[in-house]
This record gives C-alpha cells, structure tokens and sequence, in this order.
C-alpha cells in the first residue's frame, strides 16, 4: 500500500546505464524515464550530467559492483529531485554490465 501511495503522489522515475565491464565507462546512456513526475525530458539534462559524474567518481574510486552503482544511482537522483523539486518518486536504477 505504501508503494502504491508513493507511485500515485510522487510519481516514478526509472533510470538505465549501460556500463563497460572491463573500463567502468558508459557505453550508453542515461536513459531516464518518468511517470507521474514531469512529461518535459529536457528537465533531466542536469541530472544525466550528475549521474555520469556520480559513477566516474565511484568507478575511480574502485566501486564496480552493478548493486553499488545503482544505489549511487538512486542516491544522485534522489538528491537532485528533492533539491529541485521538493518531491520524493520512487526511483528505479538499473546498471548493466556488457
């Protein structure tokens, strides 16, 4: 039930990275998509540039592991939404390792 109220009142956000297994780069995106939250995709911009900074960071960092980057992920999004918009979605990352 508390999920259900979440998706209804605050909407979802679900965010794709395809990461390089060998190097740690990304190979494609951040794919980001919303519903309930916002229908502009330019309003994701600035987070993508922080997510990729985010795993670069961790990546040198020596962090590898698809769990740990997706909850890096999450926590940068999570940060950016509440910052710039006062709301809370639930957020679903997905890392995947080629």
């Amino acid at each position: 039930m508390k999920d259900r109220r979440i998706l209804g009142e605050e909407g979802f956000i679900s965010v794709v990275v395809v990461i390089e297994s060998q190097s740690g780069k990304i190979v494609a995106g951040p794919d980001i998509h919303a519903r309930g939250f916002a229908e502009d995709a330019a309003l994701f911009d600035e987070v993508k540039s922080r997510i990729e900074k985010a795993l670069a960071t961790a990546v040198a960092d020596g962090i590898n592991g698809t769990h740990q980057l997706s909850q890096i992920v999450r926590k940068t999004v999570g940060n950016w939404v509440g910052a710039e918009h006062r709301r809370r979605p639930m957020i679903l990352p997905v890392v995947i390792e080629v």
